[in-house]
């Protein structure tokens, strides 16, 4: 490899995949969007959900930046903060308790093995069933956001959704004008434990998991079914676990994660 080649780490989190690179030298400027989409194919690059950048901090153990896998900066990734964090501490870059941030806004992570709990903050908004739905046989949970927006539907049977379909339609929606929604199909197994599958806003399709929709779910699950917490989500890719206060000030994320491999490749940034 030349003196461009870029070190990577694939890591799943879980089922939620990312390539991650330590930037911490700030070798790439964040701008290599066509780079960031082309790695990110599963049949041309290395495939992934999306891009983590680990770069340097004055005040935290590191920054974060996210990228989707359509290039562009992502507002919030719960599983991807997860999956940085495990990186830091098992490369050394932080303690088992870290400290980042993401976008100016400041986390909080423990890591316990394999196990990755990530501290995130309330919603900063809530629209319970806003009246936008369109199926019969689906109950409206509501809107809101946790770092990115979420669109979440109560279904009897998540194996029978046609995500991609419906999710895309709820996605580009009106009512979630100008940014759009993610959207996240829920099924409720018990009190305490729920099924969900997300059509992901940026990746542009179904994902295994997403930590901010299973976050979602879990708070509209607490509001309208009398959901006991802390709740199991049982995503395609694993299970993840939410828990949070009345307030809701500080919502807990936990589940695993695993790197999948390392790699070079040359950075194809101008």
């Amino acid at each position: 490899m030349d003196n461009k080649a870029l070190t990577f780490t694939k890591l799943s989190a879980p089922g939620h995949d990312f390539i991650l690179f330590d930037n911490r030298d700030e070798k790439l400027s964040g701008k290599e969007h066509d780079f960031f989409r082309q790695i990110c194919q599963r049949r041309q690059g290395i495939g992934a959900d999306g891009i983590l950048l680990i770069g340097p901090s004055d005040q935290f153990h590191f920054s974060l930046t996210y990228f989707n896998s359509d290039g562009y900066i992502g507002e919030m990734c719960g599983n991807g903060a997860r999956a940085a964090a495990y990186y830091s501490f098992t490369h050394k870059i932080a303690p088992s308790e870290v400290e980042f941030d993401v976008l100016g806004v400041a986390y909080q992570a423990i890591v316990e093995n394999d196990w990755v709990k990530l501290f995130m903050p309330p919603p900063v908004e809530i629209r319970e069933k806003p009246g936008v739905v369109d199926e019969a046989d689906f109950q409206e949970g509501g809107y809101l956001n946790v770092g990115v927006p979420h669109y979440v539907l109560f279904v009897d049977d998540v194996a029978k959704i046609d995500v991609e379909k419906i999710g895309k339609k709820y996605r580009y929606h009106q009512a979630f004008q100008p940014w759009g929604t993610n959207v996240n199909f829920i099924e409720i197994l018990d009190q305490s434990k729920l099924k969900i599958r997300t059509y992901e806003r940026g990746v542009e399709q179904e994902t295994l998991a997403c930590g901010t929709g299973t976050i979602s779910a879990a708070i509209m699950a607490k509001l309208q079914k009398n959901a006991k917490l802390p709740v199991t989500v049982q995503a395609p890719g694993g299970d993840l676990r939410v828990d949070f206060d009345n307030d809701m000030t500080k919502i807990l994320l936990e589940g695993q994660v695993k790197i999948v491999y390392y790699g070079q490749l040359p950075s194809g940034a101008e």
